[in-house]
């Protein structure tokens, strides 16, 4: 075995490889030595005169060459603080390796980060059938606060007509190729199709996933994100006579982290955001292609989901960054990449996801409000938002488009419907199911109330579905435009929390009101009760989890020990994960639970507690759960969800979501049409 995982980290002892997050470290030849032999005998006081028979072949070594290359490690592991997480000292015996240590086999749980962030039409084309229905539809808009004299009306048409979902397309500068985002067997794939729409060719490998494509501004060549289960690189294929040649790693990235690109105006630099992990902040940096040294731009402080999106300026060069500095409000920055400054343009009221410079100076293009079906310009000196085009579908990912004359320019976005539906056993899934987005179930503790998530009026709603005599209600959020994260009921199904992209609402169920609504500084996770009038839910900030506990009567909230990152509760009992996101009850580390797969997606916990019984996402088969008893023993439900679905229990029911169709096409307006 030359694989492991140790904590939250990955070895690779073959390729002296150490993976923390979304970081790959190179260690030192005796380093990974060191470390391969630990992973060996883990839990084990090894003598430092066994480390010299085993680790240095009876080598004459001193005591500090030894002490070196421990630092060296413990620098590779981020473990210089004390208390030390991985690798102890045994005060006059030699060290002690403490993180938990598996062995990674061909079969083990890997997670792409494709499976570890908001839904976009990227992340739908991996994983679905779709049977694309396209749409040409046209629609004359006339704006409310601004009007673009050369756009009096606009037409919006797809790109091309193909039978498979499309996403995250980018023109080239002559208008001649398009490359975009599609899936091909199991796999997303970067396609080339030329102006006839004739003939879409891949250029990335069949071996694993690629998307967020983006051409050199002379279409000399094309840079794309390539991820696997193990790796994330940036590759660059150079422009042929008739395609791309092969693809080149330029920059290992980040498992975790959607590394979205745009380049300099001379091609030599390579702009991006990436974070090392999936619950750390996005920040922007610079890559230069010609030496490959990598420099962190001056921005804003990046808390939360940090410094996100940016755009290069087709005549400045210089940088548009989105940045939430707080949840669920984004502020727009200029950034001046050779001067190392940053200036605010504008802080805006809800998140936006993505948007670009607008062809026309001191304007931005991005989606409107959550969820989106227009592109609107908003002007970055007076806010003053207009639209550009209503769409019946959702609307992502704006990218501009010059024609060759320079006379018209228009842009491209993504169009895209997606449904899920919620099964629960029985004839029960008959009273949920929608032609719409329904998701994040929430059982009651009794289980005879069934809450969700559901976009049946194109914005989104909680409902409540009585599953004993079908009665359903419909409960409309304080305000719209908020993004739903997770639902859960109180121990005695009175009040039911909502977890929100800007913070958590309690709503009563015998008022029938919201009786709080309350923001925070950073997103929230694993949003639980812990009692009937205290909550739960933890940060990610500093690269430190940090559990906290919310009193609804006091309004206030206290930090746990700071040993505990999460905790989930019922009225029998509590659980506990570390800072590893090791289990504990009782302060007993749950060592059965270890058959576990990550304990967090995105930002909801992706265990259930059902009385005394604890419920998980196997570790070693995605679509299958682990339920374990009071006493740990376990039992295996086989293909109960698929990958990453929310699921919820009670009384042993399980009601969990199910993909049904996604619809996803990239379309473009064209000023002056109609």
């Amino acid at each position: 075995m030359t694989q492991w995982r140790i904590g939250n980290v990955e070895f690779d002892a073959d390729q002296r490889c150490l993976r923390a997050g979304k970081q790959s470290v190179l260690l030192e030849p005796k380093a990974s030595s060191l470390l391969a032999y630990l992973c060996q005998n883990p839990g084990r006081d090894i003598s430092r005169d066994e480390l010299i028979r085993t680790v240095w072949n009876n080598q004459i070594v001193t005591e500090n060459s030894i002490n070196r290359v421990v630092v060296l490690l413990r620098k590779a592991l981020q473990d210089n603080k004390k208390p030390h997480q991985y690798l102890v000292t045994v005060p006059k015996v030699g060290y002690r390796l403490i993180a938990s240590v598996h062995p990674i086999t061909n079969e083990s749980g890997h997670h792409s980060p494709k499976d570890l962030e908001y839904f976009t039409p990227r992340l739908a084309i991996v994983a679905l059938f779709v049977l694309a229905v396209t749409l040409s539809v046209v629609f004359s808009i006339t704006s409310d606060t601004e009007t673009d004299p050369t756009a009096d009306r606009i037409a919006i048409t797809p790109v091309s007509r193909l039978s498979v979902a499309q996403s995250n397309g980018v023109m080239s500068p002559d208008g001649q190729l398009l490359l975009y985002t599609a899936s091909e067997d199991t796999h997303s794939r970067i396609f080339l199709l030329d102006d006839q729409a004739q003939n879409p060719r891949p250029i990335s490998p069949a071996t694993g996933d690629a998307d967020f494509a983006q051409w050199a501004n002379d279409g000399s060549f094309a840079l794309y994100q390539f991820f696997t289960e193990e790796r994330c690189e940036i590759h660059r294929v150079l422009r042929t006579t008739d395609g791309f040649g092969p693809p080149e790693t330029i920059y290992d990235c980040y498992l975790g982290s959607f590394t979205e690109l745009s380049l300099s105006l001379d091609n030599a630099t390579m702009y991006f955001v990436e974070r090392e992990l999936p619950v750390a902040p996005y920040e922007a940096f610079a890559l230069s292609l010609t030496t490959g040294t990598k420099q962190r731009l001056s921005q804003p402080v990046a808390r939360g989901y940090g410094n996100h999106h940016l755009d290069v300026h087709p005549q400045s060069g210089r940088l548009l960054l989105l940045g939430d500095r707080s949840p669920g409000k984004t502020s727009v920055f200029e950034l001046d990449p050779k001067a190392r400054s940053f200036e605010l343009l504008l802080a805006m009221d809800y998140s936006v996801e993505s948007g670009i410079w607008s062809h026309r100076e001191g304007y931005m293009v991005h989606p409107s409000r959550h969820p989106s079906y227009e592109l609107v310009e908003t002007s970055l000196g007076k806010g003053e938002t207009s639209v550009l085009i209503s769409d019946s579908r959702r609307v992502t990912s704006p990218r501009r488009i010059v024609s060759e004359d320079k006379d018209q320019e228009d842009y491209l976005f993504t169009s895209y419907l997606y449904n899920r539906d919620i099964e629960m056993p029985g004839q029960k899934t008959a009273l949920l199911n929608s032609g719409a987005m329904d998701y994040l179930p929430s059982l009651s503790s009794n289980g005879n109330l069934l809450a969700f998530v559901s976009k049946r009026i194109g914005r989104s709603q909680i409902l409540i579905v009585d599953l004993n005599t079908g009665a359903l209600e419909a409960i409309d959020p304080p305000e719209a435009g908020r993004r739903f994260h997770e639902l859960a009921w109180s121990h005695d199904d009175e009040q039911l929390v909502a977890s929100t992209n800007v913070g958590l609402m309690v709503f009563n169920m015998n008022a029938r009101s919201w009786t709080h609504d309350v923001a925070f500084e950073l997103p929230l996770y694993g949003v639980s009760w812990y009692n009937n009038k205290t909550l739960a839910f933890s940060h990610f900030d500093t690269g430190k989890w940090r559990a906290f506990r919310y009193g609804l009567d006091t309004g206030q909230a206290s930090m746990l020990d700071p040993r505990w990152a999460l905790s989930v509760s019922n009225a029998q009992q509590t659980l506990f994960f570390d800072q590893a996101l090791e289990v504990y009850r009782d302060d007993v580390r749950l060592t059965a639970l270890e058959r576990c797969g990550p304990p967090l997606w995105r930002y909801q916990l992706r265990v259930e507690l059902d009385g005394t019984d604890f419920y998980c996402h196997a570790g070693d088969a995605d679509n299958d759960v682990l339920k374990f008893d009071a006493s740990l023993r376990s039992t295996r439900m086989k293909d109960v969800v698929s990958r990453y679905e929310f699921f919820s229990v009670s009384n042993g029911e399980i009601a969990k979501t199910r993909v049904v169709s996604t619809f996803s096409d990239i379309m473009r307006t064209q000023r002056g049409s109609g």
